[in-house]
């Protein structure tokens, strides 16, 4: 019986997924979702209260295993140049194998920041996230530039994360997967910018 609530409750995320990537999340209704999962509209209301719950679930549990991935890297090495390698690699190869998924987050967040109820709901989640990072503590460290200056090794993990993001981003809005040499080059220059 556990089974068949897994599959369904699956059913419905990766059917969410789909309608959220090829609609905005505010355009998107479980109606399209129930159609997709093949599970009617009771059901998915009976997994997923609410469009933003479905939407919330859907984020957390990628984000849980894209941070548990970069956590794994960082504790394998402390050496931070090739933290930074590894985690750009697995982002790349994650973009390029996944570039609709980032695409459906982003405009699930981008939507949810234009609603009040939703913005509360995105603030949680985030804090929930720095929350558990906080226990964890700092994994990254401190990153000292070519300039000399320390700065965070999570504002840092961050930034190149936001910025090979945007990349793949632009690229998906013209219909076309990230170049993963425009990637590579994001990661080179975050690499030069440290000692």
């Amino acid at each position: 019986m556990v089974v068949k609530v897994i599959n369904k409750r699956e059913k419905i995320l990766e059917a969410a997924q789909k309608v959220f990537f090829q609609k905005s999340f505010y355009e998107a209704t479980m109606d399209d979702i129930a159609q997709i999962s093949g599970i009617k509209k009771p059901t998915i209301y009976y997994y997923f209260p609410s469009k933003i719950e479905l939407a919330s679930q859907l984020m957390e549990i990628n984000m849980k295993k894209i941070f548990g991935k970069i956590n794994e890297i960082i504790l394998r090495t402390d050496n931070i140049q090739v933290r930074i390698e590894r985690i750009t690699d697995f982002y790349i190869d994650l973009l390029g194998e996944n570039s609709k998924f980032f695409i459906c987050l982003q405009r699930i967040a981008y939507d949810f920041l234009h609603k009040e109820d939703s913005k509360k709901k995105m603030n949680c989640f985030f804090e929930a996230l720095l929350k558990r990072q906080k226990k964890a503590g700092n994994l990254f460290g401190e990153v000292q530039l070519s300039s000399g200056k320390k700065v965070s090794g999570n504002i840092f993990l961050y930034s190149i994360i936001a910025s090979l993001g945007r990349v793949a981003f632009e690229a998906a809005s013209q219909g076309k997967p990230p170049k993963k040499e425009d990637l590579k080059d994001i990661k080179n220059i975050f690499l030069a910018s440290i000692q």
